[in-house]
């Protein structure tokens, strides 16, 4: 059974579980003295019929997690996925809600200077509320300076003559009516796609039960941000036309929150209430995008980092590894990996991968990096092996264990200088 704990959130009528990656909900089993019931399995079913199985699957009776981290919210429950390494570690829950927080503000999918943890308590469910509260501060910052606006063309039977008359239209409806004019006209309007999608993103999280303070503050900026019509919503189902508009910097982190919230579920505003809400992250990513990050804080001049480097591998397949590192003639391949390693023995596919990567891109030694959630530090940082193929140049595989979680129990920054370290120590 995973460990699993529950309380009461800030939502007026909804049951917190806190879960791990890939553990298992079952219906008629308990969890911390609260049973996961039929109406909870209902309520999160309902929800993946929109979201599909990319987050979690459903089974008899059951559900489980992937690889993703944060907040599944419905009507009848919320769900905190914290990260499965913090299981292994044996680290307390509230402490993983504050690393969550911090990796997101590392990697920029927050703004880095918004409101701490510590603005809320270290509660079951209190990640909703923290990542609501910042979505706010956000919409606060862009009415500060005002909203963006944009011509718009209107089509209109009016009293008075406004802009360019539709001449067949008005003949066609108004040879009698001469009082009345069919015409076509610009208005200065704050229906800016950016504006539609913060719209649409706070119409979704007011159809949740949240609690009153929070409700009245999301009810207040909604009356500044327009809810998109169905003609409109194409803006919502191609978010990448919003990258046209050069004047979009100072909208970017609201923006991103905001189809972070509508998780690209092509909403359909005019349907009826939303049912859920997922709030969910790659650990796989963010593992990644953490590490890429420290290590071009703690780079010496002359170091070059590519990530996500393409190269052509057979017909259409091409192969990218996470990041590569080179320096003074140097090459190094690294593959970022988000789960625990019992031994010291990767699995065949990821040396059979890491072999090829450093062939295809000249590099004598790969690495395979993987968390270290534990309070000590990590022991195995020796090069596992040599990878070789007859006649050809040897190439080392070495195992990195990054400490991710300090002596404090707090997010390692300098986990980018402690890797590059042990990479100058190797050669």
């Amino acid at each position: 059974m995973p460990e699993i704990k529950s309380g009461t959130s800030t939502w007026t009528s909804s049951t917190v579980f806190r879960v791990y990656e890939h553990d298992v909900l079952r219906v008629g089993e308990q969890y911390d003295g609260i049973p996961f019931s039929t109406q909870h399995l209902e309520s999160l079913a309902e929800l993946s019929i929109r979201l599909g199985q990319r987050y979690f699957t459903l089974g008899h009776r059951s559900v489980r997690f992937r690889h993703y981290v944060g907040i599944l919210a419905t009507p009848a429950l919320t769900v905190e996925i914290l990260p499965k390494a913090d299981r292994e570690s044996g680290s307390e829950d509230p402490l993983w809600q504050q690393i969550l927080v911090d990796l997101l503000r590392a990697c920029y999918f927050i703004r880095p200077e918004s409101s701490g943890f510590a603005t809320v308590a270290a509660r079951p469910g209190a990640l909703l509320d923290w990542y609501i509260e910042v979505f706010m501060e956000e919409l606060q910052r862009l009415l500060h300076h005002g909203l963006l606006h944009q011509y718009q063309k209107n089509a209109a039977e009016l009293g008075t003559l406004k802009g360019r008359l539709n001449l067949p239209r008005q003949l066609r409806r108004n040879l009698i009516h001469r009082e009345r004019f069919h015409v076509v006209y610009d208005q200065y309007s704050d229906r800016h796609p950016a504006n539609l999608t913060i719209g649409a993103a706070l119409k979704m999280l007011l159809n949740l039960p949240l609690a009153n303070g929070l409700r009245s503050r999301l009810i207040y900026l909604s009356n500044y941000f327009p809810t998109p019509q169905t003609d409109e919503l194409q803006f919502l189902r191609q978010p990448e036309l919003l990258h046209r508009d050069p004047r979009l910097e100072r909208y970017a982190t609201a923006l991103s929150m905001a189809h972070h919230i509508l998780q690209d579920e092509r909403p359909e505003v005019q349907a009826g209430p939303y049912r859920g809400l997922s709030l969910l992250f790659d650990m796989n990513q963010l593992f990644e995008t953490y590490l890429y990050r420290q290590l071009c804080r703690w780079k010496e001049a002359g170091m070059q980092l590519e990530r996500q480097q393409s190269t052509v591998f057979w017909g259409q397949n091409r192969l990218r590894p996470d990041l590569v590192l080179a320096s003074s003639g140097k090459r190094w391949v690294l593959d970022t990996k988000w789960k625990i390693l019992p031994s010291l023995q990767p699995s065949a596919d990821e040396l059979r991968q890491i072999y090829v990567y450093c062939d295809y891109f000249e590099a004598k030694r790969g690495v395979l990096i993987y968390p270290h959630t534990g309070r000590e530090p990590a022991t195995f940082r020796e090069p596992f092996a040599p990878l070789s193929v007859s006649g050809q140049q040897n190439r080392i595989c070495q195992l990195y264990f990054a400490r991710v979680v300090t002596a404090e129990g707090r997010l390692n920054r300098e986990l980018g200088k402690e890797l590059l370290e042990e990479l100058q120590k190797s050669e």
